[in-house]
């Protein structure tokens, strides 16, 4: 029964994590936001990583952004490559709320599920708060919205 649970502990670490054994590296892709009210698709941008506004959960009314532009499309996440302090490869940078225009200091990283880890902050990370967002695989449709499966 030990070597059972030992096998079944073995198989469970080797599906979470990628074949190098490492997490995966590259935050490229649609994420769900924690909340659930949004898709955000992040992608290569000159050498950095960006993130747009792809989906909304409530897109009628198309909400808009604090200087009264569509929220649909807004460019809210701007980071750079690095490697955190154990060597793990993270980008850090800005991330915008649309809402207000706060602009916070903001750490991407992926664990070994495959979820993006989003930190952001004020001066330090440590005066800050990490959200969990989930890979998308739905689709979005013009406007912002979200296709019904």
């Amino acid at each position: 029964m030990l070597r059972l649970w030992i096998a079944a502990i073995i198989l469970a670490g080797s599906l979470a994590l990628p074949a190098s054994g490492q997490p995966a590296a590259d935050p490229t892709g649609r994420w769900m936001t924690a909340d659930n009210q949004a898709v955000i698709q992040i992608a290569p941008c000159g050498g950095k990583m960006c993130g747009w506004i792809v989906g909304l959960a409530h897109p009628n009314p198309a909400p808009l952004d604090w200087r009264g532009h569509p929220e649909c499309g807004f460019a809210m996440l701007q980071t750079a490559p690095g490697t955190d302090q154990d060597g793990n490869p993270d980008w850090s940078g800005t991330v915008t709320d649309p809402r207000n225009g706060a602009v916070y200091h903001a750490t991407l990283m992926l664990d070994g599920l495959r979820h993006l880890l989003l930190r952001g902050y004020l001066l330090l990370p440590v005066l800050g708060h990490t959200q969990t967002w989930l890979p998308y695989a739905g689709r979005t449709l013009a406007g912002c919205q979200l296709a019904s499966n």
